[in-house]
């Protein structure tokens, strides 16, 4: 083998080595700094949407960090329209990022009547509290003659755009019959539950979010004995399955793997929550129970204007207290069951949903983009003028 074929292998990888080097370093060296940043159409104050941006003023411009920016914007779920132009001037990238505020105030409005219970319940949440992006809400709620509240505080961004923190305070009167499995009655009482939740998250990556919940929440039941069946069901009941007043402390670690994004009316994504619940008497709590959670969450964008979700739900608990267990049915569960109708100490749940978003027919005819305020309202008037024979 002569020399030149023994060399020749060392030189291809030494210049590969180069040329790598090469280019990640002109790459990084001659990055352009960024210009200015404006910021218009937002209702959100501009130092709250810079705090919100890792793309700073002066720093070297990062596409793929931008873009993130813009993401990250868009998954507040706040704005209609969301673009960023940028242009080169004197050898800064300038930036111009365009947004419409949604209608941050939203009422709360709803009734629900069936199985010899009806819930009304009305409030409002205000999302861009103070032009700030903080959450704020109440609602009051009215079950079968017994009344109850919701409040709530969120701060999306606290001391940084990757913490979230909140409070939560609840007290509701559960006055729903509890049914078997095939939805006879079985016993009737009063759950009177208040109940104080403290959070934070914190996004380590786009990929990798970690959170801890501290709640404090105390159950008073009273049985319902107006009648003598219902008493009669009630003792039956109590024999299976007694009743503990008390107060549950707790600490509710969680892990969330990935990131579902928003894309104008569609999600996609895929995330996979452990979240756990630990009440112990060592904490001043009158219980003690370990409760676990896995929650996969997948949701995708096949083909325009159709959006396709689907979770699955696995959970188990230790301990048999009845405040403590896992409950399904309902609108917010398992649709075609009463609420709470399933109970136990394990549990799982699986769906799919679709959905199809219906444009107006001005997008169609030309081409309007309806998440632009001022193009929806043209695209209105459009329409008005063909329903009316106008030209």
């Amino acid at each position: 083998m002569s020399k030149n074929n023994v060399i020749a292998p060392y030189l291809l990888i030494f210049f590969i080595i180069i040329f790598t080097w090469a280019d990640t370093y002109l790459s990084v060296v001659h990055a352009e700094p960024v210009g200015k940043i404006n910021i218009v159409g937002s209702k959100t104050r501009t130092d709250v949407l810079s705090f919100f941006m890792d793309t700073k003023e002066g720093e070297e411009f990062d596409p793929a960090r931008f873009a993130n920016d813009i993401q990250r914007l868009k998954n507040t779920g706040l704005f209609y329209d969301i673009s960023g132009d940028i242009q080169e001037k004197d050898g800064r990238m300038n930036i111009t990022l365009s947004l419409t505020n949604k209608v941050s105030l939203i009422p709360i409005f709803k009734f629900k009547q069936g199985g010899g219970t009806s819930v009304l319940t009305l409030g409002a949440y205000e999302v861009n509290f103070l032009d700030r992006m903080l959450e704020i809400g109440a609602q009051y709620e009215r079950m079968s003659g017994k009344n109850g509240f919701v409040a709530w505080f969120r701060h999306p961004y606290f001391f940084s755009n990757m913490n979230r923190v909140g409070v939560e305070i609840y007290d509701h009167i559960f006055t729903l019959p509890l049914l078997t499995h095939e939805g006879e009655e079985e016993a009737f009482f009063d759950n009177d539950q208040s109940q104080w939740t403290m959070f934070i998250e914190r996004r380590v990556n786009g990929n990798f979010l970690a959170g801890l919940a501290l709640n404090y929440y105390t159950n008073t039941f009273t049985p319902d004995n107006s009648t003598a069946d219902k008493t009669t069901r009630n003792t039956q009941f109590n024999t299976k399955q007694e009743l503990h007043d008390g107060t549950t402390i707790s600490a509710g670690p969680s892990v969330v793997l990935g990131q579902i994004n928003t894309e104008r009316f569609y999600v996609k994504g895929t995330t996979l929550a452990f979240h756990a619940e630990i009440a112990e008497n060592l904490l001043g709590s009158d219980f003690s129970f370990v409760k676990g959670l896995i929650h996969l969450t997948s949701a995708f964008h096949p083909w325009e204007r159709v959006n396709i979700a689907t979770q699955f739900k696995l959970g188990s608990k230790t301990g048999n207290e009845f405040q403590h267990k896992f409950y399904l049915g309902g609108l917010e569960s398992l649709r075609g069951f009463f609420d709470g109708q399933f109970r136990g100490e394990h549990m799982w749940v699986a769906n799919i949903e679709s959905g199809r978003v219906s444009l107006p027919v001005c997008q169609l005819w030309n081409g309007l983009p309806i998440h632009s305020s001022e193009n929806l309202s043209r695209c209105i008037a459009h329409r008005r003028g063909q329903n009316t024979g106008a030209v």
